[in-house]
């Protein structure tokens, strides 16, 4: 009887066949979706987004039916959303744009971690054990919201991200509401479904571009680093890293 196939043998035929397929390029749907959002939002045309407790299973559904419309060709993106952080699943890369590296001014103004708090309506939280940031900063971001980034330095136990002079990179952002960032993956990249303590999460492994929507337009980062994506308390949290996936998250987990 011949052998059966394991679910790491499917995993990378399926990965070897979606490397052999041709796209169509994608259309740059961005700024007319966020010029619609902020319109609607203007006019108190747009309904509330539905509760959190809604998505557990229907992501786990997306993330399935997004690598199967992958593989297929389609050229329509499939999303996921956690928090105000939507991830774009998309077949060939966006076009080329002035992007930047996640450090200095880039990461929006530089204030005390008190200035951070009295500037945010969401409850903004630490991870124990890294000690106080090297910086905090604060960037404007679309609907009147802003979004904090807190960074710590490379040191042994935690190698630094390529590119950046930090090993450790923490963006806070509103809970549940529109999208006020968009990551966009590869096929490639990779993208699981993971649990931070109670919490549903992502786990993208692998470069790969991050649009954070400004009121002047979309600022887009490149990314080097692990990324967690999770909600947890009325914040949203990226946490980006060198450290492999059982790390960060254990990194994560000490988060509040």
């Amino acid at each position: 009887m011949a052998d059966r196939m394991t679910r790491a043998d499917l995993e990378r035929s399926l990965i070897a066949l979606g490397s052999t397929l041709e796209y169509p390029p994608a259309p740059p749907i961005a700024p007319a979706v966020t010029a619609r959002l902020l319109a609607e939002r203007a006019g108190a045309r747009r309904p509330a987004f539905p509760g959190l407790a809604l998505w557990p299973r229907r992501r786990v559904l997306l993330l399935a039916v997004a690598g199967v419309l992958l593989l297929a060709g389609t050229a329509v993106a499939a999303r996921l959303a956690i928090g105000a952080i939507e991830i774009r699943l998309i077949p060939t890369p966006t076009a080329p744009s002035p992007t930047a590296v996640e450090s200095g001014p880039a990461l929006g103004e530089r204030v005390t971690l008190e200035q951070a708090r009295a500037r945010v309506a969401f409850p903004l939280v630490l991870p124990a054990g890294l000690g106080p940031p090297a910086e905090v900063h604060v960037a404007e971001s679309a609907f009147s919201a802003r979004v904090v980034v807190l960074v710590w330095r490379a040191d042994p136990s935690h190698p630094g991200i390529e590119g950046t002079p930090w090993s450790t990179i923490l963006m806070e952002l509103p809970g549940s509401t529109e999208p006020l960032a968009y990551k966009d993956i590869l096929a490639e990249t990779g993208l699981r479904a993971v649990r931070v303590g109670n919490h549903d999460a992502f786990w993208v492994s692998g470069p790969h571009q991050l649009t954070l929507i400004t009121p002047s337009g979309e600022e887009r980062f490149t990314v080097t680093g692990n990324v967690l994506l999770w909600e947890q308390d009325g914040t949203t949290l990226r946490l980006e890293t060198a450290l492999p996936k059982a790390q960060a998250i254990a990194l994560a987990e000490t988060i509040g």
